[in-house]
């Protein structure tokens, strides 16, 4: 019976959490912007951000889920409210898209970009912000 009332009192406290905005305690990537993802890129040598420009306006404009996109000459980082959003708009982009939990990031292959022995967008955007 004390297990039972200590797994309420947590779930509730999660619920608490979550609903009064704490939701980087629970989830810290929940927190991670386009402008976040766009700095750590242009940080690598290798994977460049030239001409960033924000595109909001016009790319969420038909995707409520949307929260933000930035667009450069080489790839777009798009924000979701969910993973699960941002999957659903992955998906739409076919090998073009890649999904890492609430960022969306559009370039040319990008869903076959994953090889850990080479640096990449989607390789970084993977390894950004991770807890243990």
């Amino acid at each position: 019976m004390k297990i039972a009332e200590a797994a309420r009192v947590l779930t509730v406290v999660a619920i608490a959490l979550t609903m009064s905005g704490c939701q980087a305690v629970l989830e810290p990537r929940s927190t991670m912007g386009v402008d976040d993802v766009g700095a750590a890129f242009t940080a690598q040598a290798d994977l460049p951000v030239t001409n960033p420009r924000d595109i909001t306006a016009d790319a969420c404009a038909t995707n409520n889920a949307c929260i933000a996109v930035v667009r450069s000459e080489e790839i777009a980082i798009y924000r979701f409210e969910s993973p699960n959003e941002a999957e659903k708009f992955a998906e739409t982009l076919g090998e073009n898209g890649y999904q890492s939990d609430w960022i969306v990031l559009e370039y040319p292959g990008a869903k076959f970009d994953t090889d850990p022995t080479k640096l990449s967008y989607a390789g970084l955007i993977d390894s950004m912000w991770t807890s243990d």
